[in-house]
């Protein structure tokens, strides 16, 4: 796969195109993959353009606005994060950017252990639940921040 730099956005997160690009592309392929029309590979197939393309615009434009608000150069500094006003915005975001990390480490998962085959051929259903809890959980959390 060949990646290109993604546009930043200008200015605070914008969860409005992701959310909708979510839901264009992750929702069906979930619901695609948990009734076994779609194989684990053909579910990571149609994430991973989502997640390298318009995840990491918005993930790059989370970490410029943290970078912007906390004066820092990205480096992580030990302890809590300051409880700063000014920090609102990016720590409200940072969540969605955790959760699209540990959803794609699971969609990887999956792909390794079905490969070919449909989710009806896990060993271990606690992944599926795992999978449908956490793109509900991610859906609830990007339209919380729409409002």
């Amino acid at each position: 796969m060949t990646m290109t730099a993604p546009q930043v956005q200008a200015g605070p997160p914008d969860i409005g195109p992701l959310l909708a690009e979510y839901r264009a592309t992750v929702i069906p392929a979930t619901a695609e993959f948990l009734d076994d029309a779609i194989t684990a590979t053909q579910l990571r197939d149609r994430w991973r353009p989502y997640y390298f393309d318009a995840f990491r615009r918005y993930d790059l434009t989370v970490e410029r606005s943290w970078r912007e608000a906390s004066g820092t150069d990205g480096r992580i500094d030990s302890g809590p994060p300051t409880a700063d006003p000014r920090l609102t915005t990016p720590l409200t975001h940072f969540p969605v950017s955790i959760a699209h990390n540990n959803l794609d480490r699971l969609i990887e998962v999956l792909a390794v252990e079905l490969g070919d085959r449909t989710a009806e051929h896990t060993e271990i259903h606690e992944r599926l639940v795992d999978y449908a809890h956490m793109v509900s959980g991610l859906t609830k959390l990007m339209e919380s921040l729409t409002d």
